[in-house]
């Protein structure tokens, strides 16, 4: 087939792209880059920060152009669009999902997902009927009046993804979009992801730097210093079945060949149980689990060092979940498991260290309150202390949500009840009491 025509959704011919071209400091973010992606894949850009995997989501979505190259997208070469067509391309082509969601928090989840309808000119009664319809495939009607402040991570993510789906986009980007979630809230998101692909026939492009991700998508690009350095299909037999899946070791050899088991082990504890957390987080905690294993840190240590504030040198945890982590740890450590078996054993850990923390500490908190919470409820309510235990949400936006009403998604609690509420939990976070 020539050259420049191909039945690949979008395709990459000799990209190159530098930041700060011509100066000092210039960098080459991506260094003749060739590929293709097929029409309804699942593909992903796998990789540590920096290496170049969101440059080429902004080569793909129109936000920047390449210096040298070019990017096809159903044959049409982006580099020669004008600025009308870019804009055009950017509202019906694709869907982006963010990391930090990029909700506008003046406008309620319900505007934010009409929004982009209406730069269409669409009538304002078909905006309304589709972003209903939205909202009732993500199970977020209930938030559709609330406002981005309102809303835990989890929440934000979805009405992010609600936005990015709008104007119904062949090709939906998500640049990191389990970046600030714990771990129930990333699998969701990744589950939803894959629906998009499998159900509705989405092209879907994920940037990631975190390796239990891979297992959801078909194809994975291996991105290193700005270049692709290996292309890998995922087989289905490997998909996952709502458990963390097992191979992130694999990955992990493929971008640094010259790791050894220890290097391995940590960065796989860290992937497995530190899910949702930034890069930033994650290479931290790993120096930690590697001291650990070599017996530079003791075990009291080790949740010492995990509970101290980021800010401080440490990673920031509460102590409750720095105990959970460890002693997940510990237990691998003491039965001395090979690389390629850890991950069968932390299968079970990785959502373990909050959730089931989170349900004894609603039941604590509310030995307070004489009502009892419906399931939504108590759904609602778990979620939204998750967001809080991580510190994703404020104080004030906990109450808030608390106190909400329960037909727009809130708890539904009196004021003075939510506010009784939110102070047992900042004694138990200042404290270390354990809830029983």
């Amino acid at each position: 087939m020539a050259k420049g025509f191909s039945d690949g959704i979008i395709r990459l011919e000799d990209v190159n792209f530098y930041y700060n071209k011509g100066m000092q400091n210039e960098m080459h973010a991506l260094t003749n880059i060739n590929l293709e992606i097929k029409r309804g894949e699942f593909a992903s850009f796998f990789g540590s920060s920096g290496c170049g995997k969101s440059t080429m989501l902004y080569m793909v979505s129109g936000i920047d152009q390449p210096h040298s190259g070019r990017v096809y997208v159903n044959n049409h070469d982006l580099t020669k669009f004008s600025a009308k067509q870019t804009a055009v391309y950017r509202q019906i082509g694709i869907g982006l999902i963010f990391q930090n969601f990029n909700l506008i928090p003046s406008l309620s989840v319900f505007d934010n997902i009409v929004l982009p309808m209406s730069f269409l000119g669409i009538s304002k009664e078909r905006r309304s009927q589709e972003a209903k319809k939205i909202l009732q495939y993500l199970d977020i009607s209930n938030l559709a009046n609330r406002l981005p402040y309102e809303l835990s991570g989890g929440q934000q993510q979805r009405v992010g993804i609600a936005r990015a789906l709008a104007n119904d986009p062949p090709i939906i980007l998500a640049d990191e979009p389990t970046g600030n979630l714990d771990s129930a809230n990333a699998t969701r998101t990744m589950e939803l992801l894959r629906d998009l692909n499998k159900n509705h026939g989405k092209t879907i492009i994920l940037v990631t730097h975190e390796a239990w991700c891979l297992r959801y998508v078909d194809r994975i690009f291996y991105m290193k210093d700005g270049t692709v350095i290996k292309t890998e299909e995922v087989k289905a037999e490997d998909m996952p079945t709502g458990e963390t899946g097992k191979g992130i070791d694999e990955h992990i050899k493929v971008l640094n060949p010259a790791a050894g088991k220890l290097d391995i082990l940590a960065e796989s504890f860290s992937s497995l149980l530190l899910r949702g957390y930034s890069r930033e987080e994650l290479k931290r905690a790993e120096y930690f689990f590697k001291r650990r294993i070599k017996n530079e840190l003791t075990y009291a240590k080790l949740i010492e060092e995990l509970d101290r504030p980021f800010r401080e040198g440490g990673l920031g945890l509460w102590k409750q979940k720095a105990k959970k982590i460890a002693d997940a740890v510990e237990e691998i450590i003491e039965e001395d498991f090979e690389v390629s078996l850890i991950h069968d054993k932390l299968k079970k850990h990785p959502n373990a260290p909050l959730s089931e923390e989170i349900e004894n500490i609603r039941r604590w908190l509310l030995e307070i309150y004489r009502g009892n919470l419906s399931p939504s409820q108590s759904d609602s309510m778990d979620e939204c202390l998750g967001e809080r235990l991580r510190g994703i949400i404020s104080n004030d936006s906990f109450v808030k949500v608390l106190s909400l009403p329960k037909r727009i998604g809130g708890i539904g609690f009196p004021i003075p009840t939510a506010l009784k509420i939110s102070d047992r939990l900042d004694m138990l976070l200042t404290t270390n009491v354990e809830p029983h």
